[in-house]
């Protein structure tokens, strides 16, 4: 049985996980994560916002910046010692449980450059869009509901100098659905594992993270399961994953 939830008592929930992980990173963070104002603006936004109606909810972080040591076996070696990680983030769907409408929209992307903006690399992680009235095409290619894309648009500054690279909008990276609480520790676990290891070591993230797995996580995981366990007859699953037979 679906468990009843109060739009409002909801949303302004998730605005207050918002801040607690704004401040966690302020206290312990700082020299990598050296201003969470993004963060706080989310919060206020995600206390009012309701895209899809008043049992909606929804927010954007943007440009929160991470200044990162550079990491060996870098190419090339001479982008210098730090770069700089620019996150941007948007999430929104309806105030639910169940994970087919607990997001209707996410885009996250990563930017990172060295200091001098010389250099570039992006990903970007998001939700396929899929119209309402199921009219879309089946693309060619796999397309994981929730996926990672290397490249895209954020390459555009480089204005079509990519030297030898050879850039393809394929693969796209199946990967569990992400809220800016496990879009930060992703960047942090890839970009800045020291800090990362210290922050599960704080109380007050890794209940902010526990309790974002919780939400986020866990129903991926148990519908992806669910494929062995019930049978192998659900598109929903078959959309997380296209792979599955």
């Amino acid at each position: 049985m679906t468990r009843r939830i109060k739009p409002e008592a909801y949303r302004k929930q998730l605005s207050s996980e918002l801040r607690q992980l704004g401040g966690v990173l302020e206290r312990n963070a700082s020299d990598v994560c050296f201003d969470t104002g993004p963060i706080t603006q989310a919060a206020s936004m995600c206390g009012s916002s309701k895209p899809y109606g008043p049992e909606s909810w929804g927010y954007q972080v943007d440009d929160l910046r991470f200044r990162v040591k550079t990491p060996q076996k870098v190419i090339p070696n001479s982008v210098g010692e730090y770069l700089q990680v620019v996150m941007n983030f948007k999430i929104q769907g309806k105030c639910s449980d169940e994970l087919t409408d607990l997001i209707k929209l996410l885009e996250f992307s990563i930017v990172v450059t060295n200091d001098e903006g010389t250099y570039l690399s992006s990903w970007h992680f998001d939700k396929h869009i899929v119209s309402d009235d199921g009219g879309d095409a089946e693309p060619e290619d796999a397309h994981p509901l929730y996926h990672f894309q290397y490249g895209g648009k954020n390459l555009a500054p480089l204005e079509g100098n990519h030297g030898g690279i050879l850039i393809l909008p394929s693969p796209r990276i199946g990967h569990p659905p992400m809220d800016v609480v496990l879009a930060i520790d992703f960047i942090l676990s890839n970009f800045a594992g020291v800090h990362w290891k210290g922050l599960r070591e704080k109380t007050d993230y890794s209940k902010r993270l526990s309790d974002a797995q919780n939400r986020y996580l866990k129903p991926y995981i148990e519908s992806m399961f669910s494929w062995w366990n019930t049978g192998r007859e659900s598109d929903f699953v078959r959309s997380l994953w296209p792979h599955l037979i």
